[in-house]
């Protein structure tokens, strides 16, 4: 392992979790962020036959069920490959932040967008997103346990993230508060796992194998 130091893992999981306070704040005391109708109606004015179908395929596979396959996958194979400390962190790192999800979720009890009839309607509670969160957190995870080798295909990780993000407004089920505040909580776990890591078992960090 080619560990990180606590000061270099403390300062993304401040920045993610003072991003995610920011949206409960403001959605707690005003009801939304200033900028949540704005973007859906932007986005909702920029509608295409293609963007329909890219924004159902990225809702689909960045579902909870996919994710957690996914999860099973990584974490299997980390384990076979005699990396079980790395399996158990990115296990606890996905697994811990889809729990909190839920936990948020009925925190918040914060209703669905209603500015149109979305293409795949939600009814469960909006804030934060759930495909945001448990894709954010998956990139991060991921960032941990890839082996050398296979890192330079880890932005894609991201890159996916966003745009199961951006699909979620686009189709008008989650105001952009929820995706930011998933993205941030995601990615704010993960990390908080890892600090705790680097405390309670020196060692976390990049795999360098």
């Amino acid at each position: 392992m080619s560990a990180f130091t606590f000061r270099q893992l403390a300062w993304p999981a401040a920045l993610a979790w003072g991003t995610f306070g920011s949206m409960a704040a403001l959605v707690h005391r005003y009801g939304h962020a200033p900028f949540d109708a704005p973007v859906l109606q932007w986005l909702h004015q920029h509608t295409h036959p293609a963007l329909d179908g890219a924004a159902i395929f990225f809702t689909i596979v960045g579902n909870t069920g996919p994710v957690i396959g996914a999860g099973v996958l990584v974490a299997g194979a980390l384990a076979w490959a005699s990396q079980r400390r790395t399996a158990g962190l990115f296990a606890l790192g996905l697994g811990g932040s889809m729990l909190l999800t839920q936990v948020i979720k009925r925190l918040a009890t914060r209703p669905r967008p209603t500015l149109w009839v979305s293409l795949r309607p939600e009814h469960t509670y909006s804030f934060p997103s759930g495909h945001a969160m448990d894709t954010a957190a998956l990139a991060a995870a991921l960032l941990f346990a890839l082996p050398r080798r296979w890192r330079r295909w880890w932005p894609l990780a991201p890159a996916f993230a966003l745009g199961v993000g951006w699909a979620r407004m686009y189709l008008g089920v989650h105001f952009p508060s929820d995706v930011l505040a998933g993205w941030s909580a995601g990615a704010g776990w993960v990390l908080l796992v890892q600090l705790l890591a680097t405390r309670v078992a020196p060692g976390a960090g990049l795999a360098s194998r």
